[in-house]
């Protein structure tokens, strides 16, 4: 069972988040340092999967983002 609501990670000139949203998706978004409106956005069927498509649609290697929580930690049902 995944306890991570959401994460975000700081690369350069973007910020990307991610966040659960229902059963079997989390939704990812993509913004430029300083907007509050997303540049990107889109959905996964798995935390993992968010993460890449964000990382991936500014370019960047997955593995390169460092993603860190944001809030405390929910239980999500498998």
């Amino acid at each position: 069972m995944a306890k991570i609501f959401a994460q975000h990670a700081q690369t350069g000139e973007y910020h990307l988040e991610t966040r659960y949203c229902e059963p079997g998706r989390w939704e990812w978004m993509v913004f430029r340092k300083g907007k509050t409106v997303a540049e990107f956005s889109g959905s996964a069927t798995t935390l993992d999967g968010a993460q890449k498509n964000a990382a991936m649609r500014v370019g960047l290697y997955p593995e390169s983002a460092d993603w860190m929580p944001i809030g405390p930690e929910i239980e999500i049902p498998d």
